[in-house]
C-alpha cells in the first residue's frame, strides 16, 4: 500500500509540473497495485486527456466519476469531472453523471449550469432549458446564464422568448463579455423572427464590444492571410503535381478530407458520411495541425514540404494515425477516417504532400449565404473566427480562403472535389450516389435519415441544431433579406460568385 501512495503522489506531482508522461506512468503503476481505485483512475483520466489521449482518458473519467459518486465522494465534488467530460467531447457521459448527481438530492447552480450545457451540446433543448430555469433560482441576476438560456431558446425554435430575454440583459448593467454575447445572440434571434433591419446593428454592436474582451483581442487576425500569402508566393504547380504522382509512403488507408469555408455544409456532409458502415469521423479534431507541428521548419512551408523524403513522409503519416488513435481509438488508425475540419483548406499543401492519394471534398455554398451565416454564429475565438465579428471582415476572409482554394484547384485540376451544399439539400441521394464511389463508399438508406443518427452524439460546430433535423431549404438564399448589406462588399465576392455561378 505505501508503494501505491508513493506512485499516486509522484503522479500528482508530475502532473502539476506538466510532466504528463511521467504522471501517466505513475498512475498506471498505482492502479496495478489497487485495480479500479476511483481516485487514481480519475487522476489517470485527467492526465490522459490533458495529453490528448482521449480514447483511453474519457472512459477513465466517466467510470471514476460514477464510482466515486456511489462511494464516499461528495456529489458536488464530481461536478468538475462532468465539466471536464464536456470539455473533452463526451457530453453524453457528462450528462449521465450530472443526472446521477442530481438524483442524490444536490441542488446548486453549478450542477444545473453544467447540465444545461451538456444537454445543449446534445440538442436536448427542453432538458437544457429546464436546467437553466433551475440554475436561475440560485442566481436570478446572472447575465451569462440569461445569455446561455437565450442561445438555447433560439436553437429550440423559441426566438421570441430569446429576444425578450436578451432585451432585458441589454437594458441593465452587465459585464462586457456578456453584453457582447447578448448582442450577437440577439442578432440571431431577430433573424429568426424576420426583424431583418435590426440584425446588423446588433452584429456591429457585438463586434465593437469584442474589442474589449481579452480572448478576442489576443487573437492574430492576420495569421491566415500571411500563411496563404507565403504559400501563394512560393507556389509551383509542377512541384505539387509531382507530389500527387508519387506513390503513398505506406500501405495504410488515407483519410477522406472534408474541407470548405465555415458554414458551407461540412457538418451536414460529415453526418451523412458518418452513416456509412465502418467509418470513423474526426469532427474538428486538430489531427493535421498536430502532424504539421512535427515538421522541420524551412524557408517556407512549401519548401519544407518539398524537402521531405519518403521516410519523413511515412513518419508524419504515422504521427497522424497515432494522433487519430489517441483521440478516436485504434479503428481510426486502421480503417476509413473522415477528417472533417473545415479550415484544413488552409493546410491543403500538407494534405497534398502527406496524403497524395487521399480523397478531398470541398463544400461549396452560395458565398452570400456562407458569409451571412458566419457572422450570425458565435464561434470560439481563434485567428480565423476573430475575422467573423465584423461584416466587412467576414466577407474579406471568405474571399481570402475561397480564393486560395480556387487557385490551387485550377492549377491542379481539383474541380471534381467540389460538392454544393444546395445540391445536398435539393437531392441528397442523387448527390451522394454521384460522389460516394470516389470515396470508396456506398449509399445506404441510413444516410437518408442522417439527422436521426446526428441526434445521438455530440457535434462540435454551431450546425448541431440544423443537422439534427430533416433537410429543408430555410437556409438557402437567406441572404436576400439583407441585400442592402451586400452593396458595399459585393465586389469582394464577385470572383467567387462568377466562378461558382451564384
Amino acid at each position: 500500500m505505501p508503494l501505491t501512495a508513493d506512485d499516486a503522489r509522484l503522479g500528482r506531482e508530475a502532473a502539476a509540473k506538466g510532466k504528463l508522461g511521467a504522471a501517466i506512468r505513475h498512475f498506471r503503476a498505482a492502479l496495478e497495485q489497487v485495480p479500479g481505485d476511483p481516485a487514481i483512475t480519475l487522476w489517470l483520466g485527467q492526465a490522459l486527456c490533458a495529453s490528448g489521449q482521449l480514447y483511453e482518458g474519457v472512459p477513465c473519467l466517466r467510470d471514476a466519476g460514477l464510482a466515486r459518486l456511489s462511494g464516499s465522494a461528495a456529489p458536488a465534488d464530481l461536478i468538475p469531472v462532468a465539466q471536464l467530460l464536456q470539455k473533452v467531447g463526451d457530453p453524453a457521459a457528462s450528462l449521465a453523471l450530472l443526472q446521477d448527481i442530481a438524483a442524490s438530492g444536490l441542488d446548486e447552480f453549478g450542477l444545473w449550469h453544467a447540465t444545461a450545457t451538456a444537454a445543449a451540446q446534445l440538442s436536448r433543448h427542453e432538458l437544457a432549458l429546464d436546467a437553466c430555469e433551475r440554475a436561475s433560482r440560485h442566481a436570478p441576476d446572472a447575465t451569462a446564464l440569461s445569455v446561455l438560456t437565450a442561445s438555447i431558446e433560439i436553437d429550440a425554435g423559441k426566438a421570441h422568448d430569446a429576444a425578450a430575454r436578451l432585451d432585458a440583459v441589454l437594458a441593465r448593467e452587465a459585464p462586457v463579455r456578456d453584453r457582447m454575447r447578448a448582442y450577437r445572440e440577439r442578432a440571431r434571434a431577430l433573424d429568426g423572427l424576420g426583424r431583418w433591419p435590426e440584425v446588423f446593428p446588433d452584429i456591429e454592436a457585438g463586434a465593437a464590444l469584442a474589442a474589449q474582451v481579452p480572448e478576442y483581442t489576443a487573437q492574430d487576425a492576420g495569421l491566415v492571410g500571411r500563411i496563404l500569402g507565403r504559400d501563394a508566393a512560393d507556389f509551383d504547380a509542377a512541384i505539387i503535381r509531382r507530389w500527387r504522382t508519387e506513390a503513398p509512403a505506406d500501405d495504410h488507408p488515407a483519410p477522406i478530407f472534408l474541407i470548405g469555408y465555415l458554414r458551407s455544409g461540412t457538418t451536414l456532409m460529415q453526418e451523412v458520411l458518418a452513416c456509412a458502415p465502418g467509418v470513423t469521423v474526426a469532427d474538428e479534431a486538430p489531427l493535421l495541425s498536430g502532424t504539421q507541428a512535427a515538421m522541420r521548419p524551412g524557408p517556407s512551408r512549401l519548401s519544407a514540404l518539398d524537402s521531405l523524403d519518403r521516410a519523413a513522409v511515412a513518419a508524419l503519416r504515422a504521427r497522424y494515425r497515432a494522433l487519430a488513435a489517441m483521440r478516436l481509438g485504434p479503428r481510426a488508425a486502421t480503417g476509413r477516417l473522415i477528417d472533417k475540419f473545415a479550415l484544413n483548406v488552409i493546410d491543403l499543401p500538407v494534405i497534398l504532400r502527406l496524403f497524395p492519394e487521399a480523397p478531398i471534398l470541398f463544400m461549396v455554398r452560395s458565398p452570400r449565404d456562407a458569409c451571412l451565416s458566419s457572422v450570425l454564429q458565435m464561434m470560439p475565438p481563434s485567428p480565423s473566427t476573430v475575422n467573423l465579428l465584423r461584416w466587412d471582415d467576414a466577407v474579406r476572409f471568405h474571399a481570402l480562403v475561397t480564393g486560395a482554394w480556387r487557385s490551387w484547384r485550377d492549377a491542379l485540376g481539383l474541380h471534381a472535389c467540389e460538392v454544393r451544399y444546395e445540391a445536398l439539400v435539393d437531392d441528397l441521394e442523387g448527390t451522394m450516389r454521384a460522389i460516394l464511389p470516389s470515396l470508396g463508399l456506398a449509399w445506404t438508406e441510413g444516410m437518408r435519415d442522417f439527422h436521426k443518427s446526428a441526434a445521438t452524439h455530440a457535434i462540435n460546430t454551431p450546425s448541431r441544431s440544423q443537422v439534427t433535423r430533416p433537410l429543408n431549404r430555410a437556409s438557402v438564399e437567406r441572404w436576400r433579406h439583407y441585400e442592402a448589406e451586400f452593396t458595399a462588399v459585393e465586389h469582394l465576392l464577385v470572383p467567387a460568385l462568377d466562378d461558382w455561378g451564384y
